[in-house]
């Protein structure tokens, strides 16, 4: 297998059991050992999804073969790893999950001693071993252990607890609803609910179907769902994970879907006069219009893994956020962490007056111009997606939706809540915006004739 197939978009993933095989896990594996050393700690987690618990045991074997120690959560969310790299003092952190674009693939996210995801120059070395098969095995008397930890949980929430206002919290005893997405968050979530007071109902808390794929990313009739039960349990908000919880999709007191470029905006809303916020080069304006506000600092990156985390701790910045649903709260974690940015959700609220529904309201608006594409009825919303994802690059799924730049402008796409449409936005609109957005209209429709064509 050549590391340029496995590597996409600065990310290990690929088919279970066709690129990703047990055995080139495990090559995997000790090619890590070899990078970073006899004799050093690494922490590994998975999501409940069968592939990724059968290349996590592969990939730790190979870990063991060149004497490194492995300390097992088994499943365990992406946010839990990257706090456990820095508790236990481990050089590296490995969570395998599966791909936000295919369900037969798995991602395999690799973190260094900080909790942030390799650099590119970083992967790049270890696909260098794994290509050249440059491995260092140890001596069968030094072959590393493998340990089972416990209570990941409980210490992770503890901690959590320690850095927001709990009391506040407590004391305002809140009402949400929260899809954990059948992910190991239904194991962490109830220790948070019960930890700060919240009264939660939950939605697809449970594993998920057995010889059936999941979906990373909640799908759009999971937050059309989970929009439904926010208004019907007149809850503060609700709030969707991805599979690892390492992205949060939240929706507001009346059953809006916030897009997360809104998210970022009300996050950077609250931070201190003077600080820094860091986005990726996709996000909206209106994280720009709330930093003018607010006399904040914005430093955009592209978005790749890590790209947010490296950049916030190389400024400082208290607070970074993507477009895809990422934030990273720098005085917890250095990584793209769902559950705190519940929890500060959930703080921001206990000390306001104000509903999410008048915050979300209260952010400055920015003009947009909106063409729409109706989606063929053979096609769900997510396939619909999905095609546009695989066939118009440069793509990005935004949890919400779909980013694709054409001709340099950035078009937003996100299914409508009442009908079959997608709806395509661009902000700002120019003669030269509006061109490009009709063109990706345009392309669109043509694609989804194909489909029909060929199906």
């Amino acid at each position: 297998m050549e590391s340029y197939q496995l590597v996409k978009d600065e990310r290990i993933r690929g088919s279970a059991n066709s690129e990703l095989t047990p055995e080139v896990a495990a090559e995997l594996g000790a090619a890590l050992g070899t990078l970073l050393g006899e004799g050093v700690l690494v922490v590994t987690a998975r999501d409940y999804y069968p592939p990724s618990r059968m290349l996590k045991r592969s990939f730790s074997a190979g870990l063991m073969s060149t004497g490194v120690t492995v300390v097992d959560f088994h499943a365990a969310t992406f946010p839990e790893l990257a706090f456990a790299v820095k508790k236990f003092g481990a050089r590296a952190g490995v969570h395998f999950t599966v791909s936000s674009y295919r369900s037969h693939e798995i991602a395999i996210k690799l973190l260094d001693y900080l909790g942030i995801e390799f650099s590119h120059e970083r992967l790049s070395n270890l696909m260098r071993l794994f290509e050249t098969k440059h491995i260092v095995r140890t001596l069968p008397e030094r072959i590393g252990w493998v340990t089972y930890a416990e209570y990941i949980h409980e210490i992770y929430v503890a901690s959590l607890a320690s850095f927001l206002d709990s009391t506040l919290i407590s004391d305002r005893r809140l009402n949400i609803v929260a899809d954990l997405n059948f992910g190991p968050t239904a194991d962490v979530a109830p220790y948070i609910f019960s930890e700060l007071g919240v009264d939660a109902t939950t939605l697809n808390a449970h594993k998920p179907q057995a010889k059936k794929g999941i979906r990373h990313l909640p799908s759009p009739i999971a937050l059309m769902r989970l929009a439904r039960m926010v208004r019907a349990a007149s809850a503060e908000f609700g709030v969707a994970f991805c599979v690892d919880a390492s992205r949060a999709v939240f929706v507001d007191d009346k059953g809006r879907i916030m897009p997360p470029d809104k998210t970022i905006a009300l996050f950077a809303s609250f931070l201190p006069s003077g600080s820094t916020v860091v986005t990726t080069m996709t996000a909206s304006s209106i994280v720009d219009k709330v930093a003018e506000n607010k006399r904040l600092r914005v430093v955009r990156v592209r978005g790749y893994p890590g790209d947010v985390s490296r950049q916030a701790r190389r400024v400082k910045a208290p607070y970074g956020g993507s477009d895809k649903g990422e934030h990273i709260f720098t005085g917890f974690s250095m990584s793209p962490d769902g559950l705190v940015a519940l929890g500060r959700m959930m703080e921001i609220l206990a000390g306001q007056d104000r509903r999410l529904s008048t915050l979300v309201d209260e952010l400055p608006e920015v003009p947009v111009h909106e063409e729409t594409v109706d989606v063929p009825g053979y096609l769900s919303m997510q396939r619909a997606l999905d095609l546009i994802a695989e066939h118009m690059a440069p793509s990005r799924l935004t949890v919400t939706g779909l980013k694709v730049i054409v001709d340099k402008c950035v078009v937003y796409l996100e299914p409508s809540l009442k009908k079959r449409v997608l709806v395509l936005s661009v902000e700002e609109p120019s003669r030269e915006k509006i061109e490009a957005v009709r063109k990706l209209r345009d392309s669109i429709s043509e694609l989804f004739s194909t489909s029909v064509m060929s199906s």
